[in-house]
């Protein structure tokens, strides 16, 4: 395996990843080798891109593929409410434009604040999972952090083959701290591993680092 240099940044992607593979995160972060590519995923990045165009007024028809989430839609296009931010906070867990200087990087699917509450939102394609959960908790609490005045942050994912939303939850201010050190010590562990074991699983069947698969892996 090359010898890539290890990232000074990270996402809830790269730390959900290390989680079930520390091996697997090698490959992808480090090696920098092709990672997982699906039918389901390109699914997934068209139907996002299409709510994206809908909200910014791209296209003046909601597409059918995500009618069931229409009157979501239109209700972020009257509250003016920002897709697809990226959001960087460095390692105070503080709002940064620079990404050299980043600990933390996330794309946000809707963002809209009503008085001093922050709204953060999450398109989701296919099935509900609870590993949903938990990233939306990452995403409220940056959103707590990166606005200083925010009194409260309220989370949903939004599944647009149904059109219903799942996993809300809030985050007020007083739990910030436990929270940063919850994902502040998720995310060492991962940075500063040099063995990153393989967890051969059943996850392993869908993996393309699979020796099957021609990877690198010998599980």
């Amino acid at each position: 395996m090359s010898d890539f240099k290890r990232p000074t940044r990270w996402s809830y992607s790269s730390v959900s990843t290390y989680k079930a593979c520390p091996q697997k995160w090698r490959f992808s972060y480090i090696d920098n080798l092709p990672g997982d590519t699906s039918a389901a995923m390109s699914r997934g990045t068209r139907m996002h891109a299409m709510a994206e165009e809908y909200v910014l007024g791209k296209i003046t028809f909601c597409p059918p593929e995500i009618k069931k989430v229409g009157p979501m839609l239109e209700m972020f296009k009257t509250l003016k409410a920002q897709p697809e931010e990226v959001w960087l906070l460095d390692k105070d867990w503080k709002h940064t434009d620079d990404l050299s200087q980043a600990w933390i990087k996330s794309i946000i699917d809707v963002t809209y604040r009503v008085d001093d509450v922050l709204f953060v939102k999450d398109y989701k394609s296919g099935r509900m999972y609870p590993d949903h959960a938990e990233q939306l908790e990452l995403y409220g609490l940056m959103g707590m952090c990166k606005f200083p005045d925010v009194k409260r942050v309220e989370y949903a994912a939004i599944y647009l083959d149904t059109g219903h939303e799942g996993h809300e939850g809030s985050i007020i201010r007083a739990m910030t701290d436990k929270l940063r050190a919850k994902w502040d010590r998720d995310a060492l562990v991962m940075m500063t591993d040099e063995v990153y074991e393989p967890r051969p699983g059943p996850a392993c069947r869908w993996c393309s680092y699979k020796k099957e698969n021609g990877g690198p892996c010998l599980y």
